[in-house]
């Protein structure tokens, strides 16, 4: 029979001297063990979340969600009809819809499904143009409008809710995307955070109380991917990876719900979100939390491509139109970005992948279009575009310089231009127009949505649009999202 007594206690352990040996029994564990709920960055955020009201939501934070929910609306309108091309069509076919509530968005479907499923439909036509809102590095809307419309829709929420629950998971998708600490690894922050805040919208709906949240947290945690290597080789899971977070942030809300637990330190812990992709502060995630809104920085894209060619765009059509230039009289084009402009948009343009996707994701083409025909727009990433004759040629005299001094993501950028008598003309954009320093006029995005408009399954017409914008701006007066307003009803489904 072993005797033992406690013989030393020092900060780390304390120390147990038996008759054969000695033991060492940690008191606490770099991944928090033992420590209160409360203790968790993950349990701090869903208490946070559990106390927020649509009350509490500024007038301003209101009125830009409305605005960027028709903006969600219409392009996916755009990329579940025509726009979208035979992809999106085919892609949503993989997906075997179990029955329930919710319903997709502008396919005309009378059988409601799974919110899981509605919600990885919307987010996968959401993405399809590239042309969704954007907060900074993150496509916040893109994967927790959906998640909180089709979990409104099964839980049969209110609009208030509806609203709060999805303001929430974008604002926390922004926090935890700038909470990142340290040059960008190669994850695809939407995927990587995105199914974090579906988790918190849909949770939000579901009124799950705050360690249940916790646990939806953790769970969606478990399953956060997506690398930008879709982004380099431009192809189809690029726009499939917002999907899978947003579908797995809600499933894991769920899974929660039924029981099942997730780690508390599911963030911060040694083998957490943060230890093994990209490190990070989630304290700052709380810091001013419901106070100073980031979810008010979300811009609305003025071009259907990647944002990190947009401030390249404008230097590009600034020349043009300052000189009034036409393809023939350019002997070259030099586009000077940062590396993580380069790393996503800078490749040597190729079609060795998806023809729509390599029109989004190809700096040179994207500058070529400007230049031929003064705009890059929804015709020009049509997949038969990458055969214009007239680009072709052009996009062999562009070059992309990178500046290893600049380290930001989306500006700024610039663009020299030699002409054929050798003149040179350079061009800086330092912000991208459709920010929040720099946002769309209402006629540039009534423009946008006109476009969308035109392209979906069934067009929405510029009447269409103006009663969507006007039954948006009541969404706060519906009582039930799962019986919409004939108004609103007979426009989205």
């Amino acid at each position: 029979r072993r005797q033992r007594q406690m013989c030393i206690r020092d900060s780390c352990a304390t120390i147990w001297v038996c008759r054969d040996r000695c033991i060492r029994m940690p008191d606490k564990t770099p991944d928090g063990a033992g420590k209160p709920p409360a203790a968790s960055h993950s349990h701090g955020i869903a208490q946070a979340v559990t106390k927020l009201r649509y009350d509490d939501l500024p007038p301003e934070v209101v009125k830009h969600a409305k605005r960027l929910i028709v903006d969600t609306l219409v392009v996916a309108a755009a990329g579940a009809g025509r726009a979208g091309g035979t992809s999106s069509r085919a892609l949503r076919t993989a997906v075997p819809a179990a029955p329930g509530r919710s319903k997709p968005w502008f396919l005309r479907q009378p059988a409601g499904v799974h919110a899981v499923d509605a919600t990885f439909v919307n987010t996968l036509h959401a993405a399809a143009l590239d042309f969704d809102s954007l907060n900074r590095a993150v496509h916040a809307d893109l994967v927790c409008l959906p998640a909180a419309w089709s979990m409104a829709e099964a839980s049969g929420a209110g609009g208030r809710d509806f609203i709060a629950a999805y303001v929430a998971g974008s604002e926390l998708v922004s926090r935890w995307s700038r909470a990142a600490q340290g040059p960008s690894k190669g994850w695809s922050g939407t995927s990587l955070y995105g199914g974090l805040g579906a988790a918190v919208a849909a949770g939000k709906l579901m009124q799950l109380p705050d360690v249940t949240l916790r646990h939806a947290i953790g769970l969606a945690c478990s399953q956060a991917a997506g690398t930008q290597q879709a982004n380099v080789e431009q192809v189809l899971s690029k726009r499939l990876q917002p999907a899978l977070a947003a579908r797995q942030g809600v499933f894991a809300a769920h899974l929660a719900a039924s029981g099942a637990s997730a780690p508390e330190h599911a963030l911060e812990g040694r083998f957490g979100l943060r230890a093994l992709t990209q490190p990070g502060d989630d304290s700052q995630v709380l810091d001013g939390l419901w106070q100073q809104w980031q979810f008010l920085d979300t811009g609305l894209k003025a071009y259907p491509v990647c944002a990190c060619s947009h401030a390249a765009i404008e230097a590009c059509l600034s020349l043009r139109a300052r000189y009034r230039l036409n393809a023939n009289d350019i002997a070259s084009v030099t586009a000077t970005v940062s590396p993580f402009m380069a790393r996503l948009v800078g490749a040597a343009f190729s079609r060795r992948g998806d023809a729509q996707v390599t029109a989004q994701f190809s700096l040179r083409y994207h500058l070529a279009c400007c230049l031929v025909h003064g705009r890059i727009g929804l015709d020009q990433i049509e997949p038969q575009a990458l055969d214009d004759p007239r680009v072709l040629p052009l996009i062999e005299r562009i070059r992309i310089d990178i500046d290893p001094l600049n380290t930001a993501e989306l500006a700024p950028a610039s663009v020299s231009i030699v002409l054929q008598g050798g003149r040179e003309v350079t061009a800086r954009c330092e912000q991208v127009v459709g920010g929040s320093e720099a946002p769309l006029t209402d006629e540039a995005l009534f423009a946008k949505w006109t476009d969308c408009g035109a392209r979906a399954e069934t067009p929405l017409s510029a009447d269409d649009l103006h009663r969507l914008v006007e039954q948006v701006d009541r969404l706060e007066r519906i009582q039930h999202m799962d019986r919409l307003p004939p108004g609103l009803e007979g426009l989205i489904h």
